[in-house]
């Protein structure tokens, strides 16, 4: 889309959404099926570079305000969100995905009522300790032999990438850190290993580019048109829900106040979308932004923990592996954009650019060079939908697999440079 169409495109969004209700939410949402397709096929990084540099950090697009400013992003994080039914880039069929999905709950202040603080904190509580332990002691759980299976995972995806015998391009390495993301996460978080016919069941469920994948069959407008096409979706959600709920991590599990009353299957069927959306595919994608953004004649420490992991977060500041936090907002919000103030009402749709906001240049300086040693990476960081990083606490929105996704791409990055190969040099 040339600069001419993507002016206009933005400026009818721009318009209509500066007088947002039921009338211009029909034209909003034929320029969005326009836009996601548009974003799909480009990829965020081009798709929301291109238009940063035509309006500046905030513009319209996606039938939604994008906001890439970095002290707005942090002002609507730390507000009370309030959630519809969007997921990055897409708008999404609800009844597609678990009753109770956790990315769709509003918080109480917003009008949500407590169900997300609860399951939120029973997230952190009951599952996150056991699978960061894991992952430190090498202990897999049930059925462990006594070795390291992280390790293992990790090993034989470096092995793999190695034997390439080059860089490999993006499809050779999301063919590789895809499965090493399923395995690593899902044996972290539930205490059973898969094999490989369950770990090919989570890739297509979660990778595959069809709409028997998890997010396409859920995708506004297309997932509706194509609802006869989705068999095979609901036979994997059904069949790896039945796989969550055998697994250690919930043999224990009965509804209370602490996880919101959920059923079984239903706290299954929630962990089973969490996990995978936000657990594999976000994890995968740290991983490559690991592999494709630190230069290779950069110097790291590799014995010392924080400067493995500094690098690892530089990187994803750099790139963001989840670009967008969608709220409704709470309150009228007044931005910039093209050089212009508007002022957008409550209730209007806006995508949080966790993308561009990461390298805005009035925050971080010199924000497209990596460097880990710039002084406000930690304090300022908000890759994890939560600002400033920390190891420890669990803040109201935060990523409980936080901790477990930088392990993952800290122990990536440690390998690979510790890696005697030198088939990658020029």
């Amino acid at each position: 889309m040339g600069n001419c169409m993507i002016k206009i495109n933005c400026n009818t969004q721009l318009f209509l959404l500066n007088h947002y209700n039921c009338l211009t939410r029909i034209f909003l949402n034929i320029l969005y099926a326009i836009d996601v397709i548009t974003y799909t096929v480009f990829g965020p990084h081009k798709f929301l570079t291109k238009r940063g540099e035509i309006f500046g950090p905030n513009f319209t697009a996606l039938g939604r305000v994008v906001v890439g400013e970095y002290t707005k992003c942090v002002e609507l994080i730390n507000s009370p969100q309030k959630r519809g039914h969007y997921l990055g880039r897409a708008k999404l069929i609800p009844r597609r995905l678990p009753k109770n999905f956790i990315l769709f709950l509003s918080d109480e202040d917003a009008g949500g009522g407590t169900l997300h603080s609860a399951l939120h904190e029973h997230i952190w509580q009951t599952l996150i300790p056991p699978a960061f332990a894991r992952i430190s002691s090498g202990g897999g759980g049930d059925g462990d032999n006594g070795a390291d299976p992280f390790k293992g995972y990790v090993k034989e995806a470096v092995v793999k990438l190695k034997a390439i015998g080059h860089k490999p391009n993006k499809e050779q390495t999301q063919q590789i850190l895809n499965p090493l993301a399923v395995q690593y996460i899902f044996h972290s978080v539930f205490g059973m290993a898969l094999d490989a016919k369950q770990a090919d069941d989570f890739h297509d469920l979660f990778f595959a580019k069809s709409f028997n994948s998890c997010v396409m069959g859920a995708l506004r407008p297309y997932g509706n048109l194509f609802g006869c096409c989705i068999g095979k979706r609901r036979r994997l959600i059904s069949s790896l829900t039945d796989l969550i709920l055998s697994c250690p991590a919930l043999k224990d599990y009965v509804p209370s106040n602490s996880n919101g009353n959920l059923t079984k299957k239903n706290y299954a069927e929630v962990l089973l979308a969490v996990v995978g959306i936000a657990g594999f595919i976000g994890t995968s994608a740290l991983c490559k932004q690991v592999l494709d953004d630190i230069p290779d004649e950069y110097s790291i420490d590799l014995d010392d923990k924080m400067a493995v992991t500094m690098a690892v977060l530089e990187a994803a500041r750099m790139k963001a592996p989840v670009n967008n936090v969608n709220v409704m907002l709470g309150n009228k919000l007044t931005l910039t954009i093209n050089g212009k103030e508007y002022t957008f009402d409550r209730g209007t749709p806006v995508a949080v650019s966790i993308g561009l906001s990461s390298v805005d240049a009035n925050q971080f300086d010199n924000p497209h060079v990596f460097n880990p040693e710039r002084e406000n990476l930690l304090s300022s960081s908000i890759n994890f939908n939560h600002v400033g990083y920390s190891e420890v606490g669990s803040g109201k929105r935060q990523c409980p697999g936080r901790n477990i996704a930088i392990k993952l791409a800290s122990d990536l990055l440690i390998e690979y440079r510790n890696s005697t190969s030198d088939v990658f040099s020029d």
